[in-house]
């Protein structure tokens, strides 16, 4: 089964209190960049001016662009819990275009209690992001963990560079690295709905790639 894409969180509307505060939020940076505007016209051949104005353009144009993923990650709500085969969540996870890359360990897989969408969403995340990391040939190995208190671990590995820091925080930013035509914003969807679920993410570098594990809840 082939699931949504990378961005397809941003698909459903939101909340209408929501909408509206992005909307208002909106008015002061259309705004600002209309200034923006004015004032290149009135640096004249002073470089130094020209350069400062072009970075804050950018950079309001950049947080105008934030604004919204931001507000599409946390208008992410779970629906009633129900019982799920943990491993059909991974397996609705894989595009048919890459699972000959995406190896599936055999089990066995534990039942937990969660909202099938999301879970397959942040699954989705997590391989989409494992496979790029990998490159064009890296496989990712999708496997599953006991943790002390009933809690389980589904691990994604990679075959990349590992990660560049032990900080979660830095390694979960918006937009931070994204490539062109990406939101780069798959940890942070997938952390929000861990913690939906009474659960976490976890990053851990290894020799021959990295690991992030969605830690759940098991029945």
């Amino acid at each position: 089964m082939s699931s949504a894409g990378a961005d397809d969180f941003r698909r459903a509307p939101l909340p209408a209190d929501l909408d509206r505060l992005l909307h208002d939020l909106r008015g002061p940076l259309n705004a600002a960049v209309l200034h923006l505007q004015a004032l290149k016209h009135r640096v004249g051949d002073d470089p130094i001016a020209a350069a400062s104005l072009q970075s804050i353009q950018q950079e309001v144009e950049r947080l105008a662009a934030m604004l919204p993923v931001a507000f599409s990650i946390c208008a992410l709500e779970m629906r009633p819990s129900r019982p799920l085969l943990l491993r059909s969540v991974v397996e609705s996870a894989i595009d048919e275009r890459e699972r000959k890359r995406v190896n599936v360990d055999p089990g066995p897989w534990p039942e937990i209690d969660g909202d099938e969408q999301l879970l397959v969403l942040a699954t989705r995340q997590l391989i989409v992001n494992a496979l790029e990391a990998g490159g064009d040939d890296g496989e990712v190995r999708v496997g599953i963990e006991a943790r002390e208190g009933g809690a389980v671990a589904l691990a994604i590995r990679d075959a990349g560079a590992g990660f560049r820091t032990k900080n979660a925080s830095a390694i979960v930013r918006l937009m931070a690295g994204a490539k062109p035509g990406h939101l780069g914003v798959g940890l942070l969807v997938a952390q929000r709905v861990a913690r939906l679920h009474g659960g976490t993410l976890t990053f851990e570098s290894e020799p021959a790639g990295a690991v992030v594990r969605l830690i759940l809840r098991a029945r």
